[in-house]
């Protein structure tokens, strides 16, 4: 049937007629005899293209063809295939990029123009000029089988492509497997490198990047050209499992560079997609000069795995007893043109089977031409009950996708695809995962992570510290508050001293919090929580605490110095309203302090991640901080403001040294201020130093945790107890302990 066009379908038949060549009228053998028809079958691949600057992504067509050539060749010499007919091949380039209307004008120009009747077609290999070819062939005015190498998983659409049949495993095959091997593994991180200019590759990516969609945190790293190896940045995160779709050039120069980087096995993990000749490469990158040769590519692709899927082979007979020797010849161990053998094998075979129910119809072979649905529906019906083992491997086609049925995906290790470096298969589409035992399981086990938590033993003496300072400050606060009224304690400020006892609390409180934090592995959101909550208890805690102890030796600093000057100090200023006023002032600038900390830049409790080997095991170790943007900033600002306050607390303890009511002398507070100052600023600085030089967890925890102890203790023995031990040692009991004390130690002295 003709097929009328516009005039740009006429231009464009004529230009397919320039760019599509027909390489080949037939492979050179008279008709055997009783072969006295011919059938034609048309071979669509990719050639390079000399006359272009830019190669399509896959352009072996040259390399591959010959497997078309010897299966013609074989079935042409088999009396019981197509007893009546001999096939001849006719070749022509699809470029990777072939449109429909050249598709139906090479159909017609060789039908019409030159009498060949084609029964089917074999190829393309590119999965977009397949996706148009299988479309075109489906057609009702078209009709004719399709037996191809594409891989794309939409090819498997039979309402879109009900012709057409793909002889290669899809790329489903590897994706499906390589994710039942994350999962297997319980991989949650990975990187993936792909090549954005690379279809083929690039179309696996993106099927790969949609399956494990929400299975797993993935890093998707783009390397168009073989100078763009973004290696450095996954070096710097704690990605350690990497996943491949690079080739060729770009692929070698990834392997060279972690080489060289030290980012091979067992520190990461790598997959490929795709496989690598190992030979040797050398290139410039980032003002650097590499170059491995193939041992030290094969060094880094120790222990790294690899993918191959394929049809292997059934119990079905072998369709061909071609020597193997001829068959290496002739496809040199290209595994497309071992594929292609098997497909024009598959299409005779179809063909041959048809030939009984064509006849029963009344109707052969030589009726079949292109356009006949009703006869292609019957070769289809053929096609689908196929089963033999070609080159390749078996050929039994899914008649719900068209594609190759019982494909097998094995994982190799060291780059080698040979059987002895075999790990474990995956069945597809049965989705079976087989790990071998015992065959280098070690690398399919997943990676351990080690959070660095405190050690229990340091948490359990912090706690048992901070229990002891607890029961302290509880039992001198209710002595202050029940013997109020006694002088020695009613001099001390008993109003002033609630705040440093609400101070010391919330002070235990923050480092209770803290040891939670740092010893137990909570989940995120109350980490972020309490990150944040730590520095409100510590900054005020420790405003409140220094600044009781600012307002008392203040308001005696007021008074000595009015006294000295011979004037009446002021009432107002010396109340303890006012000295109360003055230390809610003081916690209310730590308030604005906390609050525009938290809320500016909040801090968030990050994990820092290293690797570490446990014999042949790898243990991603983590360590976990609170950190912010402009950290260094905040605890400088808060170390200042109360470094101000301890400052002010000597300037006016010092002034008031020589007192002569020894209940007011200040030597105990200028001592106080002393140690406070030493303890904030040095346990401060080492907590911070060790922190950031990411030494062990144990040890800035014990910093920080042991200095805040000393400033409660310290509270406790230089401001809570003196004003208290007068009334203790009224007690009865206390006096008779005192005094057999005293008896014994005076005997002791007598004695020596």
């Amino acid at each position: 049937m003709l097929i009328s066009y516009s005039v740009m379908a006429v231009i464009r038949q004529v230009i397919v007629l320039l760019l599509l060549i027909i390489a080949g009228r037939g492979d050179g053998a008279s008709a055997q005899s009783g072969k006295n028809h011919t059938l034609y079958l048309l071979s669509l691949l990719a050639y390079p293209n000399n006359n272009t600057s830019l190669e399509p992504s896959i352009s072996d067509g040259y390399d591959i063809i010959p497997g078309a050539h010897l299966a013609v060749s074989d079935i042409n010499n088999r009396s019981d295939v197509l007893t009546d007919y001999r096939l001849e091949l006719l070749t022509a380039a699809d470029g990777c990029n072939i449109d429909w209307i050249s598709v139906i004008s090479l159909i017609d120009n060789l039908y019409y123009k030159e009498g060949k009747q084609i029964v089917g077609i074999v190829g393309p290999e590119c999965s977009d000029s397949t996706k148009v070819v299988a479309s075109i062939t489906g057609r009702p005015e078209i009709a004719l089988l399709n037996v191809h190498l594409g891989s794309a998983p939409e090819l498997a659409n039979r309402t879109l492509y009900p012709f057409s049949y793909g002889i290669r495993p899809p790329t489903s095959a590897d994706v499906d497997a390589v994710i039942a091997l994350f999962s297997y593994n319980k991989w949650t991180r990975a990187a993936v490198l792909y090549n954005s200019e690379m279809l083929v590759d690039y179309n696996s990516f993106l099927l790969f990047q949609e399956k494990i969609a929400g299975t797993a945190n993935l890093t998707y790293t783009s390397s168009a050209s073989p100078t763009q190896l973004p290696l450095e940045q996954l070096r710097r995160s704690y990605v350690r499992v990497i996943v491949s779709f690079l080739r060729d050039e770009t692929l070698k120069r990834v392997l060279c560079l972690a080489y060289y980087k030290n980012m091979t096995y067992p520190r990461y993990q790598w997959i490929l997609f795709q496989s690598n000749d190992n030979s040797n490469v050398s290139f410039s990158y980032e003002g650097n000069q590499y170059e491995c040769s193939g041992e030290q590519l094969v060094t880094a692709l120790s222990q790294s795995i690899g993918i191959n899927s394929e049809n292997l082979n059934s119990d079905a007979p072998f369709i061909s007893d071609i020597d193997e020797v001829t068959i290496v010849d002739t496809c040199l161990r290209y595994p497309d043109c071992y594929i292609l053998f098997d497909a024009v094998w598959a299409i005779a075979l179809a063909l041959n089977n048809s030939i009984e129910p064509l006849a029963a119809s009344g109707h052969s072979l030589l009726n079949y031409i292109y356009g006949k649905l009703e006869y292609t529906r019957i070769v289809k019906e053929q096609m689908n009950m196929l089963s033999f083992n070609g080159l390749w491997g078996a050929v039994q086609f899914n008649s719900s996708t068209g594609f190759i049925l019982n494909i097998t995906t094995t994982f190799y290790y060291n780059g080698s695809y040979d059987d002895n470096y075999s790990i474990g298969t995956f069945s597809f589409p049965n989705g079976i995962l087989d790990i071998y035992s015992g065959r280098a399981a070690f690398l399919l086990t997943s990676f351990d992570k080690t959070l660095i938590l405190v050690s229990t033993p340091l948490a359990v003496v912090i706690i048992v510290v901070e229990a002891v300072a607890a029961i302290l400050v509880m039992m001198v606060h209710i002595l202050n508050t029940v013997y109020s009224q006694r002088k020695t304690i009613k001099i001390s400020s008993t109003r002033l001293n609630h705040f440093a006892y609400i101070g010391c609390y919330v002070i235990l409180i923050g480092t209770l919090l803290y040891t939670i934090m740092e010893t137990f592995n909570i989940n995120q959101k109350a980490k972020n929580v309490l990150c944040n909550a730590f520095p409100w208890t510590l900054i005020t805690g420790l405003t409140l605490v220094f600044g009781t102890v600012l307002t008392k030796a203040w308001r005696l600093y007021h008074i000595y110095h009015s006294a000295l000057k011979h004037k009446k100090s002021s009432k107002v200023a010396t109340q303890d309203k006012s000295l109360i006023v003055m230390i809610v002032v003081l916690g209310s600038l730590s308030a604005v302090l906390c609050l525009a900390w938290t809320f500016y830049d909040p801090l968030v409790r990050n994990t820092d991640v290293s690797l570490a080997t446990e014999g042949d095991d790898l243990v991603i170790v983590m360590k976990e901080s609170c950190s912010c943007t402009y950290e260094v900033v905040w605890v400088v600002v808060g170390m200042v403001y109360e470094a101000i306050l301890i400052t002010c607390t000597v300037v006016c303890a010092f002034s008031t040294r020589n007192i002569s009511i020894k209940e007011l002398q200040s030597q105990g507070t200028i001592l106080m201020a002393y140690f406070l100052t030493l303890t904030s600023i040095t346990g401060g600085a080492i907590y911070y130093i060790t922190k950031t030089i990411g030494t062990e967890t144990d040890v800035p925890y014990a910093i920080l945790c042991f200095s805040l102890m000393i400033i409660v203790y310290l509270c406790i023995v230089l401001l809570f107890l003196p004003p208290v031990v007068p009334v203790i040692k009224e007690w009865p009991v206390v006096k008779k302990w005192l005094g057999l004390l005293s008896f014994i130690g005076r005997r002791s002295i007598e004695k020596f």
